[in-house]
């Protein structure tokens, strides 16, 4: 009888724990995001950075290299992100902005420096 109990017990728990497993949530899909720009000044381009961050608190990570002229953002917690949607995280400086690419982190695949196949 014992052993009946012991094993209705284990069984139990071992049913709950496989419940609580699969109600975790799935991970936060990260995207990414480059481009070209033409902007000039490093400070504007210091100012700029800070802006992405405080404006966005969905980017993760932000680089601007002034002598290549590139741009590089990483995101997490978006449901959907756009060509168009990044664009506008420029403000005043969207039409300085070319050769746009958006995809998935660590699943599509990024262009690499120089981007040869831009619009």
């Amino acid at each position: 009888m014992k052993l009946i109990v012991l094993f209705i017990a284990v069984l139990c728990m071992t049913t709950t724990f496989a419940q609580t497993q699969t109600n975790t949530p799935a991970p936060a899909v990260q995207h990414f995001a480059q481009c070209m720009f033409s902007i000039s000044d490093q400070t504007q381009l210091d100012a700029l950075t800070v802006e992405f961050y405080n404006s966005h608190p969905e980017v993760e990570r932000v680089r601007f290299d002034m002598n290549t002229q590139r741009a590089l953002v990483i995101t997490t917690g978006l449901i959907s992100f756009t060509e168009a949607d990044f664009t506008s995280w420029f403000g005043q400086y969207s039409s300085a902005v070319t050769c746009v690419q958006v995809g998935v982190y660590g699943v599509d695949v990024m262009n690499s420096y120089p981007f040869t196949n831009c619009q």
